[in-house]
């Protein structure tokens, strides 16, 4: 999205619609249809001005009426028998309920299994900076992986447990932009293939440059970015040839994955960056298996 839509929708609606969600009552209103959706397990459940208004603590219906009016359109859906959550009034109803609105909760740094990319030693640990869960190698200072830390996400699990969790989401988030989806609004995204800053890429393997698959969203400009070996990894190809090999690639977390980086069990050439053309191998145990990826960004066995 340019700057001149992003000023387009902020002269429009918008700032009315976040206006309209400053009040309690009507934050109340909200959470009552999400209540019930969750107790009758009926998406946009609805519920009548009556059944609203009981639940709401005004003293008029006028009064109620007219935090109704303020909701309907970006948050409320009016039906003939009711009312019921838009999309986006169910988001903000979530998002409130799971705290991610909240600080970041405090998070003990965690040392972890796998080696750094940069300086191949075995020292990384899980840490939170800036709010965010980072996986940093002690040994040379270099932040390999970064990402949000929602106070959810930390709620009901131990240490072990919320690093777990990252492993699994971060993947979660592959999948989706292998369909070109944003994980985080589920707009289109653009990608392409960046080398790393020269003076990290120098630190790898000499004077080897290592290479990102990286991804940003045309609506909200949410950005993420993988080693590009992990596109050729994910192949069905590969994960069979993981899987043969008594590796379930989807158990293995991104920092542990570097490992096979670093070994050179997957190996990439990228020959060209525009157009994009890559020839990928993944060596175990002696058999090679040999993957490219052309301008589509499209993995296939040549």
């Amino acid at each position: 999205m340019t700057r001149e839509d992003t000023a387009e929708r902020l002269d429009g609606d918008v700032a009315g619609a976040i206006g309209s969600l400053g009040d309690r009552r009507r934050l109340e209103i909200l959470f009552e249809l999400a209540e019930a959706e969750r107790t009758t397990g009926t998406m946009w459940k609805t519920l009548s001005f009556t059944e609203l208004y009981d639940a709401a603590d005004l003293d008029s219906t006028s009064q109620f009426s007219y935090h109704l009016d303020r909701l309907v359109g970006p948050f409320l859906r009016e039906t003939p028998d009711g009312y019921c959550l838009t999309y986006a009034g169910a988001k903000i109803a979530r998002a409130i309920r799971s705290g991610e609105y909240e600080s970041t909760p405090e998070f003990e740094d965690r040392a972890l299994d796998g080696v750094c990319v940069f300086c191949e030693s075995s020292s990384l640990v899980a840490t939170l900076a800036d709010e965010q869960f980072h996986v940093r190698c002690r040994a040379c200072d270099s932040t390999l992986v970064t990402d949000f830390f929602p106070q959810s996400q930390s709620r009901g699990r131990t240490p072990a447990e919320i690093v777990e969790s990252f492993g699994h989401r971060i993947w979660s988030s592959f999948v989706q932009l292998r369909g070109n989806v944003c994980p985080e609004c589920y707009g289109r995204v653009e990608t392409s293939v960046e080398a790393l800053d020269p003076d990290d890429s120098a630190r790898v393997h000499g004077e080897a440059t290592r290479h990102s698959h990286v991804s940003a969203c045309r609506e909200c400009g949410f950005v993420i970015t993988f080693p590009v070996e992990v596109a050729a990894a994910f192949h069905p190809a590969a994960l069979g040839r993981f899987w043969e090999h008594g590796i379930s690639l989807w158990d293995v977390p991104l920092w542990e994955f570097f490992a096979f980086i670093v070994s050179d069990a997957i190996a990439a050439e990228v020959v060209s960056t525009e157009p994009v053309e890559i020839q990928f191998e993944i060596t175990l145990d002696g058999r090679t298996l040999r993957l490219a990826m052309d301008e589509t960004m499209a993995i296939s066995v040549p």
